[in-house]
């Protein structure tokens, strides 16, 4: 797997799916007094993203050990915990103006426990319609499709995805290259804080001057 693959087959999927999981904020609010809304939207959008962690786990646990066996998530945590063991301490930043300012999307790894939204996804893709505890809470499982397991799940596959691109990157040694910034997030945390994420940039030229300009910024 190179740069150019990952940002091909992975990268672009995460910024699809990200830009669906927005739209849906144009209806629900991007509040934590709106965690437990759930919605047929977010059905879909926890099957696609809990498939795309799956596969992005395999790939991270790839980069860290070529002729490792993976047959589940927590053969997964144990290869990647065992790596970097601040994985479950890495923070996800909320870059949109809302009363959530950062959440830790892995860090029930740290106790050796897969999370909530993990659990929930599986339970919505396998038993959808029937009735059980989640976290300490009995419902039908299709109602855990709600804004928080969606966006933390949406936060771990982001993290998961900035893991393995850093590195890629840092295996071949090459200055670490910008890829299409994320709208939603920013990790930050150890390593994190001294990393300059990437988000959109606008060219502008000074009709006065004829000089070209570059800003950056976030929505």
């Amino acid at each position: 797997m190179d740069k150019k693959k990952f940002i091909q087959l992975y990268w672009k999927n995460y910024i699809a799916i990200e830009k669906e999981f927005t739209k849906t904020l144009e209806y629900i609010t991007l509040d934590s007094d709106n965690y437990e809304t759930f919605s047929g939207a977010f059905i879909k959008l926890l099957l696609q993203i809990g498939s795309e962690i799956d596969l992005s786990a395999k790939l991270l646990c790839k980069q860290y050990n070529k002729h490792t066996k993976l047959e589940d998530i927590n053969d997964y945590r144990f290869i990647i915990m065992g790596a970097d063991k601040d994985f479950g301490n890495t923070k996800v930043d909320i870059l949109q103006h809302c009363n959530i300012t950062s959440f830790k999307p892995w860090e029930s790894w740290n106790n050796n426990k897969n999370p909530v939204w993990w659990t929930a996804y599986n339970m919505i893709k396998h038993r959808r319609m029937e009735i059980g505890t989640i976290g300490g809470i009995k419902k039908d499982y299709y109602k855990f499709a709600n804004l928080k397991n969606t966006l933390f799940a949406l936060g771990g596959l982001y993290q998961l995805l900035i893991y393995i691109y850093f590195v890629l990157v840092d295996s071949t040694e090459e200055i670490k290259v910008p890829i299409a910034g994320s709208h939603l997030f920013i990790l930050s945390g150890n390593r994190w804080d001294t990393v300059k994420f990437y988000q959109d940039i606008a060219f502008f030229v000074d009709t006065t001057s004829g000089h070209l300009f570059c800003e950056t910024g976030v929505y």
